[in-house]
């Protein structure tokens, strides 16, 4: 089992708008869906027709629901809807994306399930040292680099090259 961290440290708006309209739509056409299985149910009940009975009962001098009429509302509300939240989300990602600046962003665990560990006499074996190497062994030690260690923005310490070294000796 491997556990890693993750930052989310910027979200794209055009990203996030392409995303939000598919995700949108497809929720809009869910909704009028559901909305005619309900109006069919409704229909198939006569409740519309008791309902009216009762009104007129009552005194009201007429009484009628149009299905169109109402489909036509849903659709125009419908879509309305889709644009607004699609904005919304694009607002939002602007406005997370001020937030994490400021905060550095938000930090999440995985946890690998299928992810093996090997280790080597009682050392793991990470992808910056081979099997045969001590932590100490790392030229780099000296330079203030320790392997799988980060700053508190989440990427490593760059080392501080005084000798003419390349700093990107070996990756």
């Amino acid at each position: 089992m491997a556990r890693r961290r993750f930052t989310i440290k910027r979200l794209d708006p055009w990203t996030v708008l392409k995303f939000g309209a598919v995700a949108n739509i497809v929720f809009y056409a869910i909704f009028l869906l559901v909305s005619m299985v309900i109006w069919f149910i409704v229909d198939r009940l006569q409740l519309v027709d008791q309902i009216c009975e009762i009104a007129l009962d009552v005194g009201f001098a007429s009484c009628g629901v149009v299905a169109g009429d109402v489909f036509q509302v849903l659709a125009l509300l419908g879509g309305m809807g889709v644009i607004v939240q699609t904005a919304l989300l694009v607002f939002f990602a602007f406005l997370y994306n001020l937030i994490a600046d400021l905060t550095g962003g938000l930090v999440i665990g995985v946890v690998e399930e299928g992810a093996v560990e090997r280790s080597v006499a009682g050392r793991p074996v990470t992808a910056d040292r081979p099997p045969n190497a001590h932590p100490t062994d790392d030229p780099r030690a000296s330079q203030g680099y320790a392997p799988g260690a980060q700053t508190t923005s989440g990427q490593r310490p760059a080392p501080q090259a005084d000798s003419g070294e390349s700093l990107f000796e070996g990756r």
